[in-house]
């Protein structure tokens, strides 16, 4: 569809001209604020365009407490309740067993990190690790993408187009030299998952870390440099990308608490 807004189209020249760029399943792909994945035709809604989003309440104290949520049709965007968010980890994709292993063991430990958090489910279909294509029967796929350095790993939000949903891993994940946390990685890329988005693109975080749309957001709570979904950027953030006690607050806002909480029965 045609930009009719000469302010728009202009400022789409500009992000195909300043994101970095790598393809996907044969299509073209711009990486906007680091792990976001949007198409050619996102690129206008990326563009912001309503960004009235109230400043974060600093004087919440030391640290706030943050999280950024999606906003859609004016309500918070999250998955439907005791819906189980299935995966499979695709093995064929991986250059050798070795990594395969690797991100299978971690996207457990990360998957049950955000289950202890709050009231989400995940599931690891692993009878379909070994499929050679996208299996139907799960939410999303991880595997591996050759994405040319433009990112460590990348995910999707839950109103993301179901071809849209994967979990891709970049080589320089498997780095000695990462620099991050690895499990803390997937950490960050599963809050995507459950739809919030990075903490750094706040107006309290420092001028060195990246601006961002802000357009379509809700602030869950305040500012917290320290968030899971905070890159390490100005000095603050933290490369073991560690779900925060204030992570706990702003999440359970959106998802209650964690299923492991309460005593259930039949």
């Amino acid at each position: 569809m045609a930009i009719t807004d000469p302010a728009i189209a202009q400022k789409v020249g500009e992000l195909k001209t300043r994101l970095p760029t790598f393809e996907l399943d044969g299509k073209l792909m711009y990486v906007a604020e680091g792990d976001l994945l949007l198409e050619e035709e996102q690129l206008a809604d990326y563009v912001p365009h309503a960004a009235n989003v109230e400043p974060p309440n600093l004087d919440a104290g030391p640290g706030g407490e943050g999280l950024v949520g999606i906003l859609q049709d004016g309500r918070p965007l999250r998955w439907r309740p005791g819906f189980v968010i299935t995966y499979c980890v695709l093995r064929a994709t991986f250059r050798d067993e070795r990594q395969y292993a690797t991100v299978r063991a971690n996207m457990l430990t990360a998957t049950r990190d955000w289950e202890e958090t709050c009231g989400v489910s995940f599931r690891h279909v692993a009878e379909l690790d070994g499929s050679t294509s996208r299996p139907a029967e799960v939410v999303f796929p991880v595997r591996l993408n050759l994405s040319g350095g433009a990112f460590i790993a990348a995910s999707f939000f839950p109103n993301d187009p179901v071809g849209r949903r994967q979990l891709l891993i970049n080589p320089s994940y498997f780095s000695p030299s990462l620099g991050f946390n690895p499990v803390g990685v997937l950490r960050h890329e599963l809050g995507h998952v459950l739809g919030f988005r990075h903490e750094h693109i706040r107006s309290g975080a420092p001028p060195a870390c990246p601006r961002e749309d802000m357009s379509q957001t809700i602030d869950l709570t305040a500012y917290d440099p320290r968030s899971v979904m905070h890159y390490f950027c100005g000095g603050v953030g933290n490369p073991e990308l560690e779900i925060t006690e204030v992570d706990v607050q702003g999440s359970q806002r959106v998802y209650g608490m964690p299923l492991s909480s309460f005593r259930l029965v039949a």
